[in-house]
């Protein structure tokens, strides 16, 4: 287990500490916090994520990640597991790290809504190679976009709630289908749903 999380830890000490641990922590404000699971809405949608992009950056210079690739962020000194990254820089097989992190999606619940859009979003805003943060309700169909504008900052672009997100991957337009993205939630099939039973 190794010595026992302190609550000043620098990124590389932290980095090299978590290293060791069988369990999975991102690194807040100097604190280890411990990872935990999901729901089983989360699940699905990042696994749709995940296999909707796979065919998409196939033969590319980028590839998805699930919640097991990390994103240190020396700018804050945080580290933090996205629940889907599309790494873009070379592949290395035994690294724990997104090489060069373009894209990062997270999945939000009603308790971690505000947090994600506000204190992840500062967070990733400090990895130059993001280009793009996407955020992905569990709730709603509904996903919202920041896109790093040319004064170098994350700025909020689409809020989708019909029809397919639009990105930029290694200067490709890609296209992710709502109906792709929450397959098999029911989310989708309520929206379309009579209000009132047929007399």
């Amino acid at each position: 287990m190794g010595e026992p999380p302190r609550q000043d830890w620098p990124l590389p000490d932290f980095l090299a500490w978590e290293e060791r641990q069988a369990e999975r922590y991102e690194l807040l404000d100097g604190r280890p916090v411990m990872m935990t699971g999901g729901t089983q809405a989360h699940a699905l949608i990042a696994a749709n994520l995940i296999a909707s992009l796979r065919p998409l950056l196939r033969g590319g210079p980028c590839r998805p990640g699930g919640s097991d690739l990390r994103v240190p962020m020396p700018g804050t000194g945080n580290s933090r597991y996205p629940d889907v990254t599309i790494d873009c820089g070379p592949f290395d097989r035994t690294s724990h790290d997104a090489t060069e992190p373009a894209v990062v999606f997270e999945v939000l619940s009603k308790s971690t809504r505000w947090y994600d859009q506000t204190t992840k979003l500062r967070d990733y805003d400090s990895v130059p190679s993001i280009r793009q943060y996407v955020c992905v309700s569990q709730d709603e169909p509904r996903v919202s976009v920041w896109t790093r504008g040319a004064e170098g900052r994350l700025l909020p672009r689409d809020d989708v709630t019909a029809g397919a997100v639009a990105l930029e991957i290694a200067g490709h337009a890609v296209t992710l289908p709502l109906t792709d993205i929450y397959e098999g939630t029911g989310l989708l099939e309520a929206q379309t749903m009579p209000l009132t039973p047929p007399a």
